[in-house]
């Protein structure tokens, strides 16, 4: 048995793909804003504008190729065209070569084991100008003498010999001693270490960021990160576990969107990139790491949000499916042998009647049938979930009972039931014993599909009782467009009823071992 279970849930990994797939195509629908264009004038507020524009793109990954990126950019062609621009100034406008010198600059350290070496091989001109544009990336990494920069001559010879005294301190080995050193001591002269590899050492920051939970660690490495990046948030020792939470996710965040910026693509990285760089793969890659962002509406990680919203919403429907199959399969057997009587007559009349009404009516006239009982009430309990549970259950009961009714009809008139009665077998014995073992197969089988229907009918439910889970805060998402918690709950509800029918066979297979048999060897055979 745990071996089918098991090849269930493998199967059900191409499933989960496919989903996401079409939900990623979906996502390409949803409109998104112009493409910034480079302003003609060159002043602070058009280039503020057009950066800030951008930057909304690559949050959104949009300067992404969808599906397959033939050649992904990293520090290394990032830091490469700046220095185009500025080795042919003539050939590019005024505010490209701002634009360039500007994001040289944020790429800092980074790009310092690209730029440098190439020093000398560039012609004076360009020379001269490339190491007076670093002059700002000099004051920010605290170097010593940065005043300097303003003479062209003395700027050539101010990085030259600062890469041939300091190139060995940026490797990735040096840089994670000297984060290290900072992080667990914490003193000045560490913090000058650090500042002097700037950007180079945003990598290694991140990863200790992750994993490091002492406060005042995480601390110096956010001031570490902001001072490099000139943005972000920073902890404090006496910050709570929400806030570092929140600020952590923020860095998350902040990293995911710009790794590349900062770190050079080699080799096997690279081969993974020309997919990982795609705008479906980030997306899934969000999905398959638990790192779905920040929702735009409030800013809290959208991963957090899930893992409050989402057990309301399962216990919701989960208890619900269970309610509806405990008063469906009773009252199916009875319906069977009862065939044509008046309890029969009676109860496919009231339950065809609650077919009929739709989930969020049902809901409303038991809300206002309890006015200011259980539905308003503060704490999120059992008794609270009563009537939503009721009302999402209602909806379903008459599908599974007519199901349970026709199937114990049909084996009832099977030939091996009529020998069983035959030989004298009790009508209960009979039912209970012999009929209702297979004539639970049809209806355990449409469990699968009753659970999108459950979910679908929970989000509207807990709306009409004001529950948080999944449906109450996707509504909200709704009216403040907040597309990062739309695609994560359309993933988590896919997921769910991915695991619903995987269930549903496994209980089938229970109940029958011979659908276990046929399943496997079709998947055998495939």
């Amino acid at each position: 048995m745990w071996s089918y279970a098991l090849r269930r849930v493998l199967w059900a990994i191409p499933t989960l793909f496919g989903i996401s797939l079409v939900v990623f195509v979906i996502t390409t629908l949803i409109p998104t804003p112009d493409h910034a264009t480079l302003p003609a004038t060159v002043d602070e507020t058009s280039l503020s504008e057009y950066l800030a524009r951008q930057d909304g793109w690559r949050r959104r990954f949009l300067d992404l190729p969808h599906l397959f990126n033939h050649d992904p950019d990293d520090v290394r062609s990032r830091a490469e065209r700046c220095l185009a621009v500025l080795e042919r100034p003539a050939a590019h406008t005024a505010a490209e070569r701002v634009l360039a010198t500007r994001r040289l600059i944020e790429l800092g350290g980074a790009a310092l084991p690209i730029v440098l070496p190439r020093l000398e091989a560039l012609g004076p001109e360009t020379r001269s100008r490339l190491a007076r544009a670093l002059a700002p990336l000099a004051e920010r990494m605290g170097l010593e003498r940065a005043s300097e920069l303003a003479d062209p001559a003395l700027a050539v010879h101010f990085w030259t010999h600062f890469w041939e005294d300091r190139s060995l301190d940026f490797t990735e080995p040096a840089a994670r001693r000297t984060l290290d050193r900072y992080v667990e001591h914490g003193t000045e002269m560490r913090a000058r270490d650090l500042r002097l590899l700037d950007t180079f050492a945003l990598s290694p920051l991140m990863t200790r960021l992750r994993t490091d939970a002492l406060p005042e660690h995480l601390a110096r490495i956010t001031r570490s990160l902001a001072h490099a990046t000139g943005q972000g948030q920073i902890l404090t020792e006496t910050d709570g576990p929400v806030r570092i939470r929140r600020v952590v996710a923020e860095w998350e965040e902040w990293w995911y969107v710009h790794e590349t910026d900062y770190v050079p693509l080699d080799g096997a990285i690279r081969i993974a990139a020309t997919v990982r760089e795609t705008r479906y793969g980030k997306w899934v890659l969000r999905g398959a790491t638990g790192q779905l962002g920040l929702s735009p509406s409030d800013g809290e990680p959208v991963v957090d949000k899930l893992r409050l919203r989402a057990p309301i919403t399962v216990l919701l429907t989960a208890t619900s499916l269970l309610v509806s199959y405990a008063l469906a399969i009773p009252i199916g057997i009875l319906g069977a042998l009862r065939r044509g009587k008046e309890l029969d007559i009676v109860t496919s009349a009231g339950l065809f009647l609650l077919y009929s009404l739709p989930s969020f009516f049902l809901a409303t006239l038991l809300r206002e049938a309890f006015k200011g009982g259980l539905a308003h009430d503060t704490n999120l309990g059992y008794d609270r979930l009563i009537l939503p549970i009721a009302a999402l259950s209602l909806g379903s009961l008459a599908t599974l009972s007519r199901y349970q009714r026709s199937a114990l009809l049909d084996v009832l008139s099977q030939d091996y039931m009529r020998t069983a009665r035959a030989k004298g077998v009790s009508r209960v014995r009979e039912v209970l014993v012999h009929a209702l073992r297979n004539a639970l197969l049809p209806t355990v089988t449409l469990a699968g599909l009753q659970v999108p229907t459950m979910l679908g009918g929970a989000f509207v439910v807990e709306e009409v009782f004001h529950l948080p889970g999944l449906g109450y805060e996707t509504l909200r998402a709704v009216e403040t467009h907040d597309t990062s918690w739309l695609v994560s709950a359309a993933l988590a509800s896919a997921l769910l009823t991915t695991l619903g029918l995987i269930a549903s066979d496994v209980a089938c297979s229970l109940l029958d071992p011979r659908v276990r048999d046929a399943l496997s060897r079709r998947r055998r055979r495939l």
